[in-house]
């Protein structure tokens, strides 16, 4: 009996977490300045890794944020949404789990991003439609890992939005 009262009070507790972090994401992207999708080059995240070009060279990759502002070079596609289509992006990204097991990969070649700006402070949802993984900004790292059909969604959603730079393309 003791466990069954505990199993009755976990559940509004849980519950009330999951609405917690619904609302607070809905209101991270309901009052942004702008939210981009974008597509990018390759790029390192805080990393001080080199690769090495044609000509043998050591090249430093370069980085998706620079000074809490979007570098533009890497940029390849890019679009702006509002409106409904903000409303679409954050339905995506709150429904509920469906499959039963949530995975991520190991390539992590990200081409894809969400950008959410307001004011001065950038965040990010980096995506590597390939590998089924992710990296944000640490504002954003409460975003729990997607399932097989959330990546789905969010793959059709860059492609509605006409950003399909190496979507197609096969490691």
């Amino acid at each position: 009996m003791r466990h069954l009262f505990f199993f009755f009070l976990l559940i509004p507790l849980l519950t009330f977490s999951q609405l917690d972090k619904a609302k607070w994401l809905k209101n991270k992207f309901k009052t942004a300045d702008t939210i981009l999708l974008i597509s990018h080059s390759e790029f390192i995240m805080g990393s001080t890794n080199d690769v090495v070009d044609s000509n043998g060279r050591s090249v430093a990759l370069p980085k998706l944020i620079i000074n809490n502002k979007l570098n533009r070079a890497v940029v390849k596609e890019e679009k702006v949404i509002s409106g409904k289509a903000v409303d679409s992006l954050i339905k995506i990204l709150l429904r509920q789990d469906k499959d039963a097991l949530i995975g991520q990969g190991g390539c992590f070649v990200p081409r894809q991003s969400i950008i959410v700006v307001k004011g001065s402070e950038t965040s990010y949802i980096d995506l590597c439609f390939h590998c089924g993984s992710y990296e944000t900004s640490k504002d954003l790292q409460e975003i729990p890992p997607f399932d097989s059909l959330r990546w789905t969604e969010l793959e059709n959603y860059f492609r509605q939005h006409g950003l399909t730079y190496e979507l197609d393309k096969v490691d």
